[in-house]
Parts: structure tokens; sequence; C-alpha cells
């Protein structure tokens, strides 16, 4: 099993603590399997493009997955990253910044935009990570023939790995989904 490491906070300029870790997980610190990305999903193109968009949505709403995402209207263990609170959250409220109070715990909503407009600046338009997410759509093309060989070929390792590529944290999760967007547009996906 796979541990994910902890957060690594850091405070805001009013002593708020704020947390940073983008770290997909089960919400206790272990990932097993495809649930670690798709959480009761299979790896699909649909459901692979759907977790892109909506990683990338929370992660600039300010909250990050613990869990694999689950799909639109079940709830997902999700980290906020404004004050570092846990707990479960539906993708679906998220995506339209719901609800307008995001937690009972966190700062006071007048504080919500400078706390988010300091988590913006660490988003990137391309991955610098060591192991490279795709940002262009050739890039997202040749993720999912990889994506498709391995299940093909039933390599769960390589299949982690992709999936990893695709939905792991990374800095540049908006440029990542822009590049799923504008491939799906070149090429409209297979149902599998």
């Amino acid at each position: 099993m796979a541990t994910t490491p902890s957060p690594t906070p850091h405070h805001n300029e009013n002593g708020t603590r704020m947390s940073n870790d983008r770290t997909p997980g089960n919400g206790d610190g272990h990932t097993t399997g495809t649930s670690a990305y798709l959480a009761g999903l299979k790896p699909s193109v649909r459901n692979i493009t759907s977790a892109a968009i909506a990683v990338a949505r929370i992660d600039e709403l300010g909250w990050a997955p613990l869990g694999g995402y689950p799909g639109s209207d079940v709830l997902w263990p999700v980290r906020c990253l404004v004050c570092g609170w846990t707990g479960t959250r539906f993708y679906s409220h998220l995506r339209r910044a719901r609800p307008a109070i995001r937690h009972r715990e966190c700062l006071p909503q007048s504080e919500h935009p400078a706390a988010l407009a300091k988590l913006k600046e660490r988003a990137r338009s391309a991955c610098e990570c060591s192991a490279a997410h795709p940002t262009t759509a050739e890039q997202v093309a040749q993720a999912f023939e990889a994506i498709a060989e391995a299940q093909l070929r039933g390599d769960t390792a390589r299949l982690l790995a992709e999936l990893g590529r695709f939905l792991g944290p990374c800095p540049a999760t908006g440029a990542r989904a822009a590049a799923v967007t504008a491939h799906l547009t070149a090429s409209p996906p297979s149902k599998s």
C-alpha cells in the first residue's frame, strides 16, 4: 500500500494555518489500486475525463481530493486548502462554488477571496513535476493510448502510473484539464 505524505502547512498573513496538500488518498493517508484516482468508477475515457476536470475545478476553488473521484453526486473526501479542514462534499455542489460558506471551521467568508488568490499564485500553465502530467492535447491522446494499452495487457502498475499522470497532484492541474477538453474537442471520446 502506498502512503501519501502528510500536508505541509503554511500560514497566511493573518497567521491562519493553510494546507497545500493536494495528494489524493482515501482520507487516512493510504490508497490502493484505481480507487486512489477513481472511487468505484471504471477507468474509462469518460470517467478519467470527468475526474480530470473535477480535480481542476476543485483545485481552482481551494479544495484538494483525499480520495478518488467518485462521480458528481457522491460524497467526495476533500481537504479545504484555505484552512486544512477535512470532510466530504458533493462535486456537483463544489463545481458551482456551493455552499457559499465552505464549512463551519473555515475563515470568515470575507477572507476567502484573498486566501484563494494566494493559492492561485501557485498554479502553473505547464507541468514541472518529475513525472510529467499531460498539458497538451497531444500528450493527453498519448496518455489515453497508454491507459488503453495497460488495460489490454492487464498491466496494473502502468495503469496506476498513467492514472496518476491524469489525476495526481500538479500545479498545472488547470492546464491539464484544458488539454483534456481540447483533446475531446478534436476527437470525441468513445463510450468505453
